[in-house]
């Protein structure tokens, strides 16, 4: 694979946004309306945070399909399943029974870590891995082998490129069931964390809730960790359908704020596809 390819304003317009950034970003994108497509560093392994819980997702439907899995099944949330960064459920008291189908949710909306540890014992690590393999990501590696504040590769690897691919299959019902694609879909778009690829779109998360249209959908689901940034997404307008997978590390900035420059830069870039390959809404 090459190292970029595209159209050579867009990755120009890459090497302006990464021209001050001090780490490395990697960046795959296809229009799957023209099949045009985007690679900037698409294929460096690097870090998933926890971007890899779309593949958990996806062998959580898988196993529904195939009846080993109730999405309906509750299942208990004990003190020992209690582990750190997001989420919610770390902050209740144990006993709370969440549905399946309640705890993928968390997962993708809230990156809630309980509920990913609970889904990846019901589903096994090594069951998710193989489906992986069967589905074509021969890089996308659950690892599940670290500590909070350690090495983030210990996590999850994978490369933009299969990231992106992996939303394909999700957008264009390529693999699965159609219904299963669409209930992921649903989860997606339910996402909470828009700090990097919605950032600088004109989308409006609430726009149903108050009775206004909106004609652009974004389903995302972000990573962050210290000094690292992904986020993976669909988005849909009038006339366009498009992924994006835009991977950041090596970053000075170990913060987490709104505007953590992982977060920002990956904004930038996803502002940048979406004005050359939407560029427009209705009023």
């Amino acid at each position: 694979m090459t190292d970029r390819s595209g159209d050579p304003a867009l990755l120009a317009g890459i090497d302006d946004l990464t021209a001050s950034f001090a780490g490395e970003l990697g960046v795959y994108a296809k229009n799957l309306t023209t099949g045009e497509e985007l690679a900037y560093r698409a294929d460096e392994v690097m870090p998933t945070a926890s971007t890899i819980k779309v593949a958990i997702m996806a062998e959580l439907y898988r196993q529904a399909g195939v009846g080993t899995i109730d999405l309906g099944r509750r299942i208990r949330v004990d003190a020992s399943d209690w582990y750190g960064g997001t989420g919610v459920l770390k902050e209740l008291m144990p006993g709370l029974e969440p549905t399946v189908h309640d705890l993928c949710r968390l997962m993708i909306i809230q990156s809630d870590n309980v509920a990913t540890g609970m889904l990846v014992r019901l589903l096994g690590k090594e069951r998710i891995n193989q489906s992986l393999r069967d589905w074509g990501f021969d890089v996308t590696d659950v690892r599940w082998n670290m500590a909070l504040g350690g090495d983030i590769r210990q996590y999850a690897v994978s490369t933009p490129r299969e990231l992106g691919q992996l939303m394909e299959l999700i957008a264009t019902d390529g693999f699965l069931t159609p219904k299963a694609c669409a209930e992921m879909r649903t989860h997606l778009r339910k996402q909470q964390h828009l700090e990097q690829i919605p950032r600088e779109l004109p989308y409006n998360p609430y726009a149903a809730d108050v009775g206004e249209e909106q004609p652009l959908n974004v389903m995302n689901k972000i990573g962050n960790y210290m000094g690292m940034r992904a986020d993976v997404a669909i988005v849909t307008a009038p006339g366009a359908n498009l992924v994006l997978a835009t991977v950041n590390e090596g970053s000075p900035d170990h913060g987490f704020s709104v505007d953590q420059e992982g977060n920002v830069l990956n904004g930038r870039v996803a502002k940048l596809v979406f004005d050359a390959w939407v560029g427009w809404l209705p009023e």
